[in-house]
């Protein structure tokens, strides 16, 4: 019989090493999502539906393998849910340009790294004002609401400009990795 120090001590084992490997991938899965649902509130439901099935299906994930690629499929799921749930079928992407990325997400995780390197190009070609506006966003414990209140914007007019802006990237990678086919 396990004593209960044992189990105590499995649990630890089991919490640390599902925060080590997704906080190693959580920027990468996020972007993943954001990339599918174009909406950052949106984005933020999917994400913590994400991290819940994934935190409840961590006993089915094997060890030694590819974290990454498991959470994605995991997302992927959690997306079709989304989109089931919102009645979004045409509004954002045809079903098989979210295969598509899904595909290439997968990819990326394992070997590619294509999807990175559009977004890094495309983002250099945005305005420097728009570049900033992503900079404070990605900033450790930034919200929308702080953003907002640290530059003077209402959070309704950030929330726009941010939708904009990933609108505008999510095109731009789009014909550089020549997705325009799918639709």
């Amino acid at each position: 019989m396990t004593s209960i120090n044992e189990n105590d001590q499995i649990d630890q084992d089991k919490v640390q090493s599902f925060l080590q490997l997704h906080t190693a991938s959580q920027h990468r899965i996020y972007g993943f999502i954001m990339s599918l649902v174009s909406n950052w509130a949106d984005s933020d439901d999917v994400y913590q539906e994400t991290l819940s099935v994934l935190w409840k299906k961590f006993d089915e994930f094997v060890p030694g393998t590819n974290f990454l690629s498991w959470a994605f499929k995991i997302a992927h799921f959690q997306v079709l849910s989304y989109r089931a749930k919102k009645k979004i079928h045409r509004k954002y992407f045809s079903q098989a340009v979210v295969e598509k990325l899904s595909e290439v997400a997968n990819s990326s995780a394992s070997d590619s790294d294509l999807p990175r390197q559009a977004l890094r190009k495309c983002v250099k070609k945005l305005p420097e004002q728009e570049k900033h506006l992503l900079a404070l966003r990605y900033e450790d414990g930034a919200t929308i609401k702080k953003i907002a209140q640290r530059i003077q914007r209402s959070v309704n007019t950030l929330y726009k400009t941010y939708s904009r802006i990933h609108v505008q990237l999510f095109n731009c990678i789009r014909k550089q990795l020549d997705w325009d086919r799918l639709d």
